[in-house]
């Protein structure tokens, strides 16, 4: 059922503080949301209100998953002919939709959908936010400054959404992605703001590492688009180019309630542009990080970046090489 009007403005009231701008504004949120649960996501995820109040009141917890979670099949390694067809599979999907639509593909949210981009372009950006605010928070919590890391990586920068706002703040930033068609627009807006610390690298399935040496490696809401031996392929890559006493931050979901994982029954019809959502043991990933001499220096949950349930876990790692 639409919203009513009396829902939408108490939502401005009590989430953003003030009225609704103008009565159309109003009827065009009745008409778009279907429950207070979208309209709520948006509203707290919005830059008006995390300007207010910052990321820790926008990121709403979910509830936390069961302690009697069972194990789940996962296949997380793969042979290196299987892993080649994987990243194929990977990288054709990420080129279709980049062409099709570059800004949804990022943030799935109607709004920004290609005809509709053009009036919500600079909220797009500026809902990149909530991320810059988290990276910061998470290098002071390690001891670590901006100004002091010489090469920032942004693993997945899509159409360089967080790219732009990180510009000012470290020395040299790259961003990598799979899709050239993210990666026009980048670099479109690139010259646009004047931004000339950014440079933006292709991810081919052969070369997923195309920068090596850098001390700081981050990446959100980009691993779980991928099977788990391409994101357990990805780490690893990550983890050997990684300079040591360089800092690894990155978000990938470590269990869905009921998720299975084969590679033989994958890739039997792993075909198709669509959006997919995987996950990877935390083991795996403790265990790959100490295979290479990296140690744990934080780990958190974020699951409300996937979703607002108790059937699921996301975590926040940071490491340190050696």
């Amino acid at each position: 059922m639409p919203l009513t009007r009396d829902e939408v403005v108490l939502a401005y009231r009590l989430l953003l503080g003030r009225e609704p701008e103008n009565e159309a504004v109003v009827d065009g949120h009745c008409r778009h949301y279907n429950d207070l649960d979208s309209l709520r996501r948006d509203f707290t995820g919005s830059p008006e209100f995390l300007d207010q109040f910052g990321p820790t009141t926008a990121a709403p917890l979910a509830a936390t998953l069961s302690l009697e979670a069972p194990p789940l099949h996962v296949d997380t390694e793969a042979s290196p002919e299987d892993l080649t067809r994987l990243l194929h599979v990977v990288a054709a999907r990420w080129e279709a939709i980049g062409e099709a639509a570059p800004h949804w593909s990022v943030i799935s949210n109607e709004t920004f959908l290609p005809d509709r981009i053009g009036g919500s372009e600079e909220e797009f950006y500026a809902s990149a936010a909530i991320d810059r605010h988290i990276l910061l928070a998470i290098l002071a919590r390690v001891g670590r400054k901006p100004e002091e890391v010489a090469t920032l990586i942004e693993y997945g920068c899509g159409v360089g959404r967080l790219t732009m706002q990180l510009a000012p703040l470290f020395r040299k930033v790259v961003g990598l992605d799979i899709s050239a068609a993210h990666l026009r627009l980048a670099e479109q807006r690139r010259q646009r703001l004047g931004l000339d610390n950014i440079g933006f690298q292709q991810v081919t399935a052969q070369q997923l590492h195309p920068v090596q040496g850098f001390d700081l490696w981050f990446s959100r809401i980009v691993l779980q688009h991928n099977p788990p031996p391409v994101i357990m392929h990805i780490l690893d890559g990550m983890f050997r180019a990684l300079a040591p006493g360089g800092l690894a931050i990155f978000q990938v979901p470590t269990y869905y309630e009921g998720y299975r994982f084969s590679l033989a029954e994958y890739a039997a019809d792993a075909q198709g542009p669509a959006v997919e959502m995987h996950q990877v043991p935390q083991r795996a990933v403790l265990d790959l990080a100490h295979a290479h001499g990296c140690r744990l220096l934080e780990l958190r949950e974020d699951t409300w970046v996937v979703a607002q349930r108790a059937d699921c876990l996301s975590n926040n790692f940071v490491f340190q090489k050696g």
